[in-house]
């Protein structure tokens, strides 16, 4: 009974192995980039556990122009029940890449993303004086489509965001349609501040006064930043 018992056990700590083997493999598959179309320019989906990120792959001419690059961010956040969640950037000329915070669903059988925010509008200083609600739409590409390959995304250079530049001419770089304009959603002690998210603790940007808050503890916020040197703040609209 004891040979018996130890058999058995052997094969189920094989069968264990075996199981974890596949899981990491298919994890390991999952995380490869995807392709998608937005608005002309091609972009690739970053995937790693619930963090979301898109690039730009091919920038159409008129993001190129306003300072899209091969590489470039267009959007950081998580996924959750089927939903994106996030910050994603408007490109200006000037000023750089300004954060809003978005969101949206994934449709027609992952083949589909919807994200929606209020876009802000720069001024002289790129500081922003009021926003308009838009939608950025993705749609998955196939292999057929022409899509890069994926010696393409190694060559891609990492994003930068860069820091705004003051007393410049108004300039919108953004790929987002226009709409009714909504009022800024922050401010904090007299200052205009944008809160990307709802957690508790925020990194700050490249962009003074915007923050990216997806962040339930200190700690985490400092975890997930510490490569890029990035302060960590308490959200000014949780109370911390």
């Amino acid at each position: 009974m004891i040979r018996v018992a130890l058999v058995v056990a052997a094969i189920a700590l094989v069968a264990t192995g075996t199981v974890a083997s596949a899981q990491a493999q298919t994890q390991t598959a999952s995380a490869e980039p995807t392709i998608w179309d937005h608005n002309g320019s091609v972009m690739y989906l970053v995937a790693n556990g619930q963090s979301r990120e898109f690039h730009y792959q091919k920038p159409r001419a008129g993001m190129s122009e306003v300072g899209a690059r091969p590489g470039s961010l267009l959007f950081r956040g998580e996924i959750d029940n089927g939903q994106y969640f996030g910050t994603a950037y408007v490109f200006n000329p000037h000023c750089g890449q300004i954060p809003f915070q978005v969101k949206g669903p994934v449709l027609d059988n992952d083949e589909r993303i919807m994200l929606t925010g209020q876009v802000p509008r720069v001024g002289r200083n790129c500081r922003a004086y009021e926003y308009s609600m838009s939608n950025l739409e993705f749609t998955r590409l196939k292999p057929t489509d022409g899509a890069p390959s994926q010696e393409e995304f190694t060559a891609a250079p990492a994003a930068r965001i860069e820091e705004s530049k003051p007393e410049v001419p108004s300039t919108s770089g953004s790929e987002l349609a226009s709409a009714p304009t909504a009022q800024p959603p922050v401010t904090s002690q007299g200052a205009s501040v944008y809160v990307a998210g709802r957690g508790k603790y925020c990194k700050e940007t490249g962009m003074s006064g915007y923050l990216d808050c997806f962040y339930a503890s200190l700690d985490a916020c400092q975890k997930h930043n510490k490569s890029a040197n990035t302060r960590c703040v308490p959200n000014p609209n949780s109370g911390t």
